[in-house]
């Protein structure tokens, strides 16, 4: 899996981590918009908890999606102090599941009581595409392309595919590698802040239309 490199590769490097997390969370509204449209579906788009459990819960996620809850946890000020208890019950799952990109049962980590705790944040893409009855939209589909063209992008032939636990076991314990910084939607929240800044300083305050002279 890959690690920082020096300072100009690393620069480099963290611009691209941060361009594909900003793309994963983007991928993340049509769907939270389908959850609310779609019969069957909780009010507050969240999986029903029986299936983030054993022995129905197999669900994996891509590295992205793992730096991506990851950082969730280093920098969320609701999720503050909670990486430890996520981390045993990531300790816990690994006990009984092996290193393999084969689906797993086990009790989802991040599950706390009976709702996901990034839902809004960090959400899994699968999780989130999944209907209630388990298939895919057509719109869920484009979010799981889009995902795998990320990770295939950011990190080519050496991406995996694992299970929460395994992935988050790497990830959540690696604080010098992609980890480090903001995630995806803390980060999309700042390009939105900034793209408003630069078109409020381009508006003529005299006319409240076109640029400034």
């Amino acid at each position: 899996m890959p690690r920082k490199r020096g300072n100009r590769g690393s620069t480099s490097r963290s611009q691209l981590i941060e361009e594909a997390l900003i793309s994963l969370d983007r991928s993340r509204g049509p769907l939270f918009h389908e959850k609310e449209t779609t019969a069957g579906s909780r009010p507050d788009g969240q999986r029903d908890p029986v299936r983030c459990r054993r022995p129905e819960n197999k669900m994996r996620i891509s590295e992205l999606e793992a730096v991506d809850i990851a950082r969730a946890f280093s920098e969320k000020p609701h999720l503050g102090g909670k990486e430890r208890e996520v981390l045993e019950r990531v300790a816990q799952s690994l006990s009984f599941i092996g290193d393999t990109d084969k689906p797993q049962r086990f009790d989802c980590p991040l599950l706390e009581d009976g709702k996901c705790m990034v839902h809004r944040i960090a959400k899994p893409i699968e999780c989130l595409a999944e209907l209630p009855d388990g298939s895919f939209s057509a719109e869920g589909r484009r979010s799981l392309e889009r995902r795998d063209q990320l990770n295939q992008d950011l990190f080519a032939s050496r991406w995996e595919f694992k299970a929460i636990p395994l992935m988050l076991a790497h990830y959540m314990m690696d604080r010098e590698g992609p980890a480090n910084g903001k995630s995806g939607s803390t980060l999309r929240k700042e390009q939105k802040r900034n793209q408003l800044r630069k078109t409020s300083r381009n508006i003529d305050p005299r006319q409240g239309t076109g640029p400034a002279r």
